[in-house]
């Protein structure tokens, strides 16, 4: 058996090992599809918490700069709510369209709070519906929630980052490393071969 035959095995192996990886993929995909759908209401939950975290504070900074500017608690969510969009302006545009149709907006915010399925959501409802029936400085606790949020921003986002650094060093470590060292193996076991000939 001479070097290049042998040079030519190991990338055929190489070959093999990334074929098969590559179709016990795409088998494991087709089996097992069934969990997966159970699976996509927690990743869909995940996405509308991330959707959520970013929107908070341009939505609060919102009802800050109105309040400030001498708006009403309700006018500065009409504000809020006419001037975004996303997930967040929509759980406040239903509770503007209740107040629209006779509902108190303290009763509303409450309710907000005990219905919304996120924990941000609902700090938020509870210092405006507190704010509202204490007739306590709304900018303040906003600006105090603003700091809050974005900080709990930051340490989602720090988060994700590093899960993302993790998941890029798998093709590194399981493609990219084996090959080098196939490489750097491989003229010295040639040269080992031509030696004993």
């Amino acid at each position: 058996m001479n070097g290049g035959s042998f040079g030519l095995g190991l990338i055929g192996l190489g070959v093999l090992v990334l074929a098969a990886v590559h179709s016990q993929g795409r088998l494991s995909r087709r089996i097992s599809v069934r969990p997966k759908l159970k699976v996509a209401e927690p990743i869909a939950r995940s996405h509308r918490y991330s959707d959520l975290l970013l929107e908070i504070p341009d939505f609060a900074s919102l009802i800050g700069f109105a309040v400030s500017a001498g708006e009403s608690l309700e006018g500065a969510l009409r504000i809020a709510v006419s001037r975004s969009n996303g997930l967040l302006s929509q759980e406040f545009a239903v509770l503007i369209s209740n107040v629209d149709h006779g509902a108190v907006l303290g009763v509303e915010l409450e309710k907000l709070v005990t219905e919304s399925m996120s924990e941000q959501v609902r700090e938020l409802a509870s210092k405006l519906a507190l704010a509202s029936a204490n007739g306590s400085a709304v900018s303040d606790l906003i600006a105090d929630y603003i700091q809050t949020s974005v900080q709990e921003l930051k340490a989602h986002l720090l988060e994700k980052a590093g899960r993302n650094e993790t998941k890029m060093m798998i093709p590194l470590v399981f493609v990219i490393l084996p090959i080098t060292v196939m490489f750097a193996v491989y003229p010295s076991l040639t040269l080992i071969q031509s030696s004993f000939l």
